[in-house]
């Protein structure tokens, strides 16, 4: 109640400010210029009617500052117009309130996870694992058993949080995180060199052919298990181009190849070439449903947003991955 009244006086003493800025036009002159003295009034009335402008707003509105500075600067260089163009906006809402349903709608805050809290939930264990290994603020024990549980899960969903657990302020942490990863590491690169060697010994295009499908696929492996980044990135992308593309010199009819290089295509934000190796890929009986997934990706960075959603309907739901759903969810509703 109190807030409407100041909102009432404000616009009343806005209208008594305007009314004598515009009255000092019509006076006769003193020794101060007119026009100093309506200008002084102006900026009266422009502070009252940017003050009353605000007071009205709701408390969680976050632009009230900047429609302070809006409402002043229009009461001040729009004499008369500026003023009557707020009042006149504040008693249309008045004379037509909203719908009281929306008065029940309201502001919440956002959002946040909480990690101390993770020990209570009763599914999703690889979140769980993911969430202590993050928790700083736990203790080193709870966060390094976690380390060790965590290798039980896929690689392909821990290698990123172990990079960055290499700069973790724990040491053990730190030594346990450089361990998991150079094993698996260690464990591609001396596969890779066995495939090395046996292109090195091949002795007819079929068996070269197939020695460069399997380094194409270990290559891929690593980037696949986020265990390479920034120039080592590049250079396991390019070596995964260059043996598929010597396997499909051999073998055109590769279907795998033409998808990792479609694959390639797409995170070098080439749509392109990701759409004619995929198509080709399509075109030599890959599983049509792990293509549609990456046709629709080519699609949306075309901005041919309409086929996004026609791809994604052909899929069912069965055999959406769960991390495919939310998106199919968007698109296709």
């Amino acid at each position: 109640m109190l807030k409407k009244l100041l909102a009432i006086t404000l616009g009343i003493l806005a209208l008594l400010a305007q009314a004598q800025a515009v009255r000092t036009l019509f006076e006769p002159a003193w020794r101060i210029d007119p026009l100093v003295v309506f200008f002084g009034w102006q900026l009266l009335t422009a502070v009252l009617t940017a003050t009353f402008v605000r007071s009205v707003l709701p408390e969680h509105y976050h632009g009230r500052t900047g429609a302070f500075w809006h409402s002043l600067a229009i009461s001040l260089f729009m004499p008369v117009g500026g003023l009557l163009l707020f009042l006149g906006v504040m008693a249309i809402s008045v004379l037509f309130p909203a719908p009281k349903e929306l008065a029940r709608s309201g502001a919440v805050d956002r959002p946040e996870f909480v990690t101390y809290l993770v020990s209570r939930v009763t599914h999703g264990a690889g979140a769980r694992l993911r969430a202590r290994l993050r928790n700083t603020q736990g203790t080193s024990e709870d966060r390094v058993a976690a380390l060790v549980s965590v290798q039980a899960l896929p690689s392909r969903a821990t290698g990123e949080i172990m990079r960055d657990l290499l700069a973790d302020p724990v040491e053990e942490i730190r030594l346990l995180a450089y361990g998991i990863i150079d094993g698996v590491e260690k464990q591609i690169m001396q596969r890779i060199f066995d495939a090395r060697t046996q292109r090195d010994r091949a002795e007819n295009d079929d068996d070269r052919a197939d020695a460069n499908h399997r380094l194409a696929e270990l290559y891929w492996e690593l980037i696949y298990q986020n265990l390479v980044r920034g120039e080592v990135y590049r250079f396991t992308m390019e070596r995964v181009e260059r043996f598929a593309r010597e396997a499909l010199a051999h073998r055109e009819s590769d279907a795998v190849m033409w998808y990792l290089l479609g694959r390639c295509a797409l995170m070098r934000h080439d749509p392109e070439q990701a759409e004619q190796c995929l198509q080709r890929a399509e075109f030599h009986q890959f599983p049509a449903d792990r293509l549609v997934p990456w046709l629709a990706e080519v699609a949306f960075l075309k901005h041919q947003y309409g086929r996004v959603g026609q791809m994604l309907a052909g899929l069912g739901n069965g055999t959406a991955t769960p991390m495919l759903q939310p998106v199919m969810r968007f698109w296709t509703r």
